[in-house]
């Protein structure tokens, strides 16, 4: 946030923030939780179209950070992908990621806790900033198309979560991501 924040109102945000009590940096931290929380719940609310976008620019923001983690080199060519997505060591993988034609099974193996329940890796639902949600995976899937097109290369058509912890109680994150085809495809055939 600071590459952000003009200077003058970091210094003043310093000043008046930084040196507060415990108890009130607690509250104004209660207070950012129910703030991010409400507007989860207001995006979840809106139209499909109009939650997708909104979460489509979250999921860049957020798989933009987590590029840096993941560790991948830009167009580093579709196996030698599959080959680092799946030797990634908790709680970044491993992924294992099987392709036939243009389709692409992709599944992400989230830690578990002590109960043996899968964690969202959602960095906002992670931190407690808000409760797990199923539209956290369409942020993910987005988040899955945007490594594939970086790092390979390879164009992605769609991506549709097929399960989740969030969406249906799964241990492992699975998504169906369609490549875009070749231009040179045929056309559907007519029965």
């Amino acid at each position: 946030m600071a590459d952000i924040v003009p200077s003058e109102m970091q210094e003043q945000i310093n000043k008046h923030y930084l040196d507060m009590s415990p108890e009130m940096m607690e509250l104004i931290h209660g207070w950012l939780y129910k703030i991010v929380g409400a507007a989860y719940e207001g995006i979840s609310e809106l139209p499909v179209e109009h939650r997708d976008h909104v979460l489509m620019k979250m999921s860049k923001a957020c798989s933009e950070q987590a590029k840096a983690v993941l560790g991948c080199q830009p167009c580093m060519g579709w196996e030698d992908y599959k080959r680092h997505m799946a030797g990634l060591e908790p709680p970044f993988g491993p992924r294992k990621i099987q392709q036939i034609g243009n389709v692409v099974h992709w599944t992400y193996v989230p830690p578990q806790d002590s109960e043996g329940k899968a964690i969202c890796q959602c960095p906002l639902a992670m931190f407690g900033w808000i409760e797990p949600r199923p539209e956290l995976c369409a942020c993910s899937a987005n988040s899955v198309a945007s490594y594939i097109e970086e790092y390979t290369d390879v164009e992605v058509a769609t991506v549709e979560t097929l399960g989740s912890p969030c969406v249906n109680g799964e241990n492992e994150c699975r998504f169906l991501v369609h490549l875009k085809p070749s231009p040179f495809t045929t056309p559907k055939h007519e029965t």
